[in-house]
């Protein structure tokens, strides 16, 4: 499924992009339309670290993104690093006791917090110890309101100015003050788009069930997302996004459990569940296919004289680039996986070929192609399509109940 995200540059007083803030999209039409505010910032954080990626929406500097009341209560900033982003509060937030503590954690954590639109009448005095950056409208308050605000608050804060429209509103704004600047005389937001991947929503549930027990077992963790190509590739993705720092390469899904650690891993797939909730496309069958794959590659990989986490993964990512609409070599620079499957995947390994020839002879009812195929391995055909037959049994009741589970 598409997915978008406008992103808009905020510049210095030289005219240097420093950071980008980013903006809710659901379609290549560059204006917010119609979700709640909620949806519409878990769907940035979704989009942005585990569907576009990182790199290509941050370009290796902060982004900004807006969070409700509800959504700093739930700590829900912190389910990304400090390294990557800025806390917006949107400006209809109300500053209780409960949000300054959630400020004051955020600080801790090295959060960069900055207060959005605000007003000349806003009383500010106890957020002020935890804000790095006041935003202001620029076209909504008075130049004389705007001068002493950055009076008052010279040395505590920073400024930026909003809606910048031209080169003399710049200007007058540099004289006033500010220190940071956005808006459509710089660049109107910029459209990004990319793909996703349907998620089975009821593993979610599940894995969150798991994570929650007295003694999660990292193995039961780690099997139940292997099974999921979404939240394998996005875990993945994660891993290799540079968010994380590790001494090697994360090549497995256990090894990036154990790595990443639970609470972590926690933070993860309680905000793709949120995501999911809303979005729904038919993939079906691709990722059944993938599933099915993956299932037959790992009972048959002794056939092939094959690793069998390897032969599961090749089998999960073989249809990747179909389902993204990406080239091969693209998606796997983004993955942590071993050299030996970043060339199967672009066929450049006999042995996985063979395998990859096989299953594909299957999926197209050419019997005698998989029985000319067979002749170089230990199996009859008739083996290897029992195999494959109990594969996707497997993976039917898994879409089946993931359905079911939907209806009711």
């Amino acid at each position: 499924m598409d997915i978008f995200i406008g992103r808009q540059p905020i510049l210095d007083r030289n005219e240097n992009v420093v950071a980008y803030e980013l903006l809710y999209r659901n379609s290549s039409v560059n204006k917010y339309e119609g979700l709640d505010h909620d949806s519409a910032t878990i769907d940035v954080m979704v989009n942005s670290f585990t569907g576009i990626g990182i790199r290509e929406v941050g370009d290796r500097k902060k982004c900004f993104i807006n969070f409700t009341e509800n959504l700093l209560l739930n700590r829900v900033p912190t389910y990304i690093s400090p390294e990557y982003i800025v806390v917006e509060i949107l400006e209809n937030v109300n500053l209780s006791d409960e949000i300054l503590t959630v400020c004051m954690e955020l600080k801790s954590k090295g959060y960069i917090i900055a207060l959005d639109d605000v007003a000349v009448n806003r009383d500010m005095s106890a957020l002020l110890p935890f804000i790095d950056i006041i935003k202001i409208d620029y076209l909504a308050m008075s130049k004389k309101d705007i001068k002493d605000m950055i009076k008052k608050y010279k040395g505590e804060v920073t400024f930026l100015a909003e809606k910048i429209e031209n080169r003399d509103e710049f200007e007058e704004a540099k004289r006033l003050g500010f220190t940071y600047f956005q808006g459509y005389f710089f660049s109107k937001p910029v459209i990004l788009q990319g793909r996703d991947i349907a998620p089975i929503p009821t593993n979610y549930l599940l894995l969150l069930e798991k994570l929650n027990s007295t003694d999660p077992d990292v193995n039961e963790i780690s099997d139940l997302i292997q099974h999921d190509l979404s939240l394998s590739y996005k875990l993945l993705k994660v891993m290799n996004s540079g968010t994380y720092i590790f001494k090697s390469k994360v090549t497995s899904i256990k090894q990036a459990v154990v790595l990443l650690g639970l609470y972590e891993i926690k933070k993860l797939i309680m905000i793709l569940m949120m995501s999911s909730m809303k979005k729904k496309e038919n993939q079906t069958e691709l990722v059944k296919m993938s599933l099915t794959r993956a299932a037959f590659f790992e009972s048959t990989a002794r056939v092939f004289g094959l690793h069998k986490n390897q032969m599961y993964m090749f089998g999960m990512f073989s249809l990747i680039d179909t389902i993204l609409n990406k080239n091969m070599k693209d998606i796997i620079d983004d993955l942590p996986i071993t050299k030996e499957l970043a060339k199967a995947l672009v066929g450049k390994n006999e042995k996985y070929n063979r395998a990859l020839a096989i299953v594909q002879s299957i999926e197209r009812g050419d019997w005698d192609g998989v029985q000319t195929l067979c002749r170089d391995f230990s199996i009859t055909d008739a083996e290897l399509i029992l195999f494959f037959q109990a594969s996707t049994l497997s993976t039917d009741k898994l879409v089946q109940a993931d359905q079911e589970s939907e209806v009711h």
